[in-house]
C-alpha cells in the first residue's frame, strides 16, 4: 500500500521530527502588543520584488525589545527576514519571489521580545501562484501513533502540491483536541497528544500555512445565544496558544450556511480575529443556496477568503438531493471569483471528495475517480480562481487507504486531477470579458436554478466562456436591514475599468439599486448583452430607451431570418428555420434591427444609449444558442468589441456538459475545454482576426510540446475524450520555419 512505502522512504525524517516535536510548553499568556505589517503586492508574480514595512506598536514598555522577522515558505519552512529599520519603530524588508518561486501563501511573521513567549505579534501574508489546501481533522488521526501518523499524512498531502491546510473540528461533542482551558478536554498542555501544537510545528518546518478552525464550545450544552461570545473566547485562546508560529495565517468559520443571514455572523466573526492581529487571514465555506450571499460576502472588509462549496455530490440521502452536474463545480465556485473582484479577496474553488451512496467505493464515505477526476477538471476552469481546497482529503482519501486498499482509485483521481488543474490553470488565469449578473431581489432566488444555470449551459454551447458576478451593495447598505437603495461605486468603477460586458439572462427587471447601476453603466460607456424573453425593466431609465425597443405578445415563430450582418459569422440575408417554437417578439424604437422572425418582428437589436452598447437577442439564451449560434456570437462581439474587448477565440462543437476556460496571453491565448459526457467530442478552436497577425503555432499545455499536425495560423480540430480534457496555447512567433 502506498503509506507502507511512503513509510519506508521517510524513516530518517520521522525519526527527526518525533525530535522536533518533543513536547515544549507553550505559555497561554497573551502579547502585549500587533506589530503592524504591510506587504505590496498581496499577489506577487515569480521574479517580483515585494516590498514590506513593519511598524511596532507604542507601547513605550515594549521599545527596549528587539524586533525579528522570518518569512514561511511553501515547502521550505521559515527563513530569517533581515529588517531595515528606518524611522523611529519603522522596519523595512524586501522579499525576491524567485522564478521557480513554490506556489501557496508565503506567510511573514514578526514578533519582540522571546521568540515562544512575544511581546508583540505581526504577521502578513503574500500570494504566489495557486493555494491547495486540504481539512485535517485531528480526531481522525491514529491515537496509538499521532505524531508518526501526522507526518505521514502531510507527506503525502505534499505529494498532491498541498500548501495550506484547515485544521477542522478542533471541538467536538468529546472534547477539544487541544489543551483548551474553556472546553473539557484530555489534552494536557504541552503533551505530545496536541495535534495542533504539533502540526503548526511542522508548518513551520516544512512549509505549510495553516488556518485554524473556530466555532463554539461543542462539550458543553450551552445556549444558543453564548455560542458567539464562546467562538470569540476559543479564537482568542487559540491565538494565545499558538501566535507565536509563524505557520498560523488566519482563522476560518467553522459554522457553515447559506442565505444572506450568514452575513452578520461572519462579520462578527472576522471582526474578532482583527482585533486580534489586523494581518490574520479569515476564512469560510458557505453554500451556494442564495446566490446573493456571495455578493454581501464580498462587503465585508474583514473577510478574506471564500469557499464556495462545490455541492454535486452533497448528501448520501436520498430525500435530500439536487445530483448536480459535475460541471455545477465551475459555476457554484464561479460566485465566489466574481465576488472577490471588489475587494480582491482569495477564492478556492471546492471538491468534494465524498460522493452519493449508491456511488461509494467500497461502501465507504468516498466517491469514485471519475467523479473526483471531472470535479477537479470542472474547479480548474474556473476564471481567475486562487485554488483548490479538497472536502477532505484527510478523513475521506487518506484515512481510508489504512484499512481500504481500494481507495488507492480515488487518491489517484487526486493526482491525476491537480497534474490536469495545473495544465488547465494558465487557460484560466484572467476573468472573462462577459460575465453573467445575478441582480439584487428579495424574492427571485429560484431564479439561480430556473433562469441563471440554464443560461450558463447556453453559453458552454456557444463555446464562450463567462464568469457569474453577484450583486454587492454598497458598503454602507450592506448591513441589516438589507434594502439597499443607492448603486455601488465601487462596482461601477470597476466594471468601467475592467471593460466587463454584463449578461442578463431573462431578467425581469431592476430593484432601484441595480436600475441606476446599469443606467449608468452603459450611459458611461459600458456593454450589455440581454437574453430573453425577460428583457428588464428599471425604475430609473425607460426600458424602450436603453434598449430600444419594446416587447410584443409572443407566438408561434418558425424563422430567424438576419437583416443586417453583426458580424462575417452570419451573413445579411441568411436564415434559420426553428420549427414552430413559442416565443417573445420586440419591436425596435430607436434600435437597430440584426434580426426579424418571420413576420417581420425583431429578433435581435443593437441599441446605443449614452455611449455605450446594448444587445438584445429577444430569445432564450438556450434557444437563441442552439438555433442560431453564429448570429449570437457576432452579436457578442459587437458588445465586446464595443468597449475594446476582443475574444481569442471560437470554440465549435461543445455541447452543454463541457467546462470552458480561454484567456489571451501576449503572443496569443490559451484555452482549454473539459469534456464531461459519456462520449467523445471533435471540438474546432477557430482562432479570431485578432489573434492571427504573424505565424502561429499551437502547442499542448499538458505535454508541454508543439502539435506538429497544427496548422498554422488556421482552425485547429481536437478529439476528447469523454470524461478528459484538452489545454492548448496558440502562440505567435516572429517567422516560419
Amino acid at each position: 500500500m502506498v503509506l507502507f512505502r511512503y513509510t519506508l522512504r521517510l524513516v530518517a525524517k520521522l525519526a527527526a521530527f518525533l525530535v522536533l516535536l518533543t513536547p515544549v510548553f507553550s505559555a497561554a499568556a497573551p502579547p502585549n502588543g500587533t506589530i503592524s505589517i504591510s506587504v505590496t503586492p498581496f499577489r506577487a508574480e515569480r521574479g517580483q520584488t515585494v516590498e514590506i514595512m513593519l511598524v511596532t506598536p507604542p507601547d513605550t514598555s515594549l521599545s527596549r525589545d528587539q524586533v525579528h522577522a522570518v518569512i514561511l515558505r511553501p515547502s521550505a519552512g521559515v527563513e530569517s527576514l533581515p529588517l531595515q529599520p528606518g524611522k523611529p519603530g519603522e522596519y523595512r524588508a524586501t522579499f525576491l519571489v524567485s522564478e521557480n518561486a513554490a506556489s501557496g501563501l508565503y506567510a511573514v511573521h514578526a514578533w519582540m521580545g522571546k521568540e515562544m513567549t512575544p511581546t508583540a505579534i505581526g504577521k502578513s501574508t503574500l500570494l504566489v501562484g495557486k493555494i491547495v489546501s486540504d481539512f485535517f481533522i485531528p480526531g481522525r488521526v491514529d491515537p496509538d501513533r499521532p505524531q508518526a501518523d501526522l507526518a505521514e499524512y502531510l507527506q503525502d498531502f505534499s505529494h498532491l502540491g498541498g500548501n495550506l491546510l484547515i485544521a477542522h473540528a478542533l471541538v467536538t461533542k468529546e472534547k477539544a483536541y487541544y489543551p483548551s482551558a474553556i472546553c473539557k478536554t484530555d489534552i494536557i498542555p504541552g503533551s505530545a497528544n496536541d495535534l495542533v501544537e504539533a502540526l503548526l510545528r511542522h508548518g513551520d518546518s516544512e512549509g505549510f500555512a495553516v488556518l485554524l478552525s473556530v466555532g463554539w464550545d461543542m462539550t458543553r450544552n450551552s445556549p444558543h445565544e453564548a455560542r458567539m461570545e464562546e467562538t470569540k473566547a476559543l479564537m482568542k485562546e487559540l491565538y494565545n496558544l499558538y501566535g507565536h508560529h509563524p505557520s498560523l495565517v488566519g482563522f476560518y468559520a467553522y459554522q457553515e450556511g447559506s442565505g444572506t443571514y450568514l452575513v452578520p455572523y461572519l462579520r462578527e466573526f472576522c471582526n474578532c480575529a482583527k482585533s486580534l492581529n489586523a494581518g490574520l487571514l479569515t476564512g469560510c465555506a458557505p453554500y451556494v443556496d442564495d446566490p446573493l450571499l456571495a455578493g454581501y460576502l464580498s462587503t465585508l472588509r474583514e473577510l478574506d477568503v471564500l469557499i464556495f462549496q462545490g455541492m454535486v455530490m452533497a448528501s448520501y440521502r436520498p430525500d435530500n438531493r439536487k445530483k448536480y452536474p459535475l460541471r455545477r463545480v465551475r459555476d457554484f465556485c464561479s460566485l465566489g471569483a466574481g465576488a472577490k473582484r471588489l475587494q480582491n479577496k482569495i477564492a478556492l474553488t471546492h471538491v468534494e471528495l465524498f460522493g452519493y451512496l449508491e456511488e461509494a467505493v467500497n461502501h465507504r464515505y468516498l466517491t469514485n475517480y471519475g467523479n473526483i477526476y471531472q470535479e477537479i477538471l470542472s474547479a480548474a476552469t474556473v476564471a481567475d480562481n486562487d485554488g483548490v481546497v479538497f472536502f477532505a482529503y484527510h478523513p475521506v482519501i487518506y484515512e481510508s487507504l489504512k484499512k481500504h486498499p481500494e481507495a488507492q482509485r480515488s487518491r489517484q483521481a487526486v493526482l491525476d486531477g491537480m497534474q490536469a488543474f495545473g495544465a488547465i490553470a494558465p487557460a484560466s488565469h484572467e476573468p472573462n470579458p462577459l460575465a453573467v449578473y445575478f441582480p439584487y431581489s428579495d424574492w427571485v432566488i429560484e431564479r439561480w436554478s430556473e433562469c441563471f444555470l440554464p443560461a450558463l449551459d447556453a453559453f458552454r454551447e456557444l463555446g464562450i466562456p463567462v464568469n457569474v458576478l453577484p450583486y454587492a451593495p454598497p458598503l454602507s447598505e450592506s448591513l441589516l436591514p438589507y434594502f439597499p437603495m443607492h448603486l455601488n461605486p465601487d462596482v461601477l468603477n470597476r466594471l468601467l475599468q475592467e471593460r466587463t460586458v454584463l449578461v442578463l439572462p431573462n431578467v425581469s427587471g431592476f430593484q432601484q439599486t441595480d436600475s441606476d447601476l446599469i443606467k449608468a453603466l452603459v450611459q458611461q460607456g459600458g456593454a450589455l448583452v440581454a437574453f430573453g424573453p425577460q428583457i428588464p425593466m428599471g425604475s430609473s431609465y425607460d426600458q424602450r430607451e436603453v434598449f430600444g425597443g419594446e416587447p410584443l405578445p409572443s407566438k408561434l415563430h418558425t424563422l430567424v431570418r438576419v437583416r443586417a450582418a453583426a458580424g462575417s459569422r452570419a451573413a445579411a440575408g441568411s436564415q434559420q428555420a426553428l420549427g414552430a417554437v413559442q416565443l417573445a417578439a420586440w419591436r425596435s424604437t430607436g434600435a437597430k434591427v440584426v434580426a426579424t422572425f418571420e413576420d417581420g418582428s425583431a429578433a435581435a437589436l443593437v441599441n446605443r444609449y449614452g455611449k455605450g452598447t446594448v444587445v438584445t437577442v429577444v430569445p432564450d439564451a438556450m434557444t437563441a444558442a442552439r438555433w442560431f449560434p453564429e448570429l449570437v456570437r457576432d452579436l457578442i462581439d459587437v458588445a465586446t468589441s464595443s468597449v475594446g474587448v476582443g475574444r481569442p477565440v471560437d470554440i465549435l462543437g461543445a455541447n452543454s456538459d463541457v467546462d470552458l476556460a480561454a484567456t489571451r496571453t501576449p503572443m496569443g491565448f490559451r484555452v482549454a475545454v473539459v469534456n464531461h459526457n459519456l462520449h467523445a467530442l471533435q471540438v474546432t478552436f477557430r482562432p479570431l482576426p485578432s489573434s492571427l497577425p504573424g505565424f502561429a503555432e499551437w502547442y499542448d499545455l499538458s505535454s508541454q510540446k508543439r502539435i506538429e499536425a497544427a496548422p498554422a495560423r488556421q482552425s485547429l480540430t481536437l478529439r476528447i475524450a469523454p470524461g478528459e480534457f484538452r489545454s492548448i496555447e496558440f502562440r505567435r512567433r516572429v517567422k516560419p520555419y
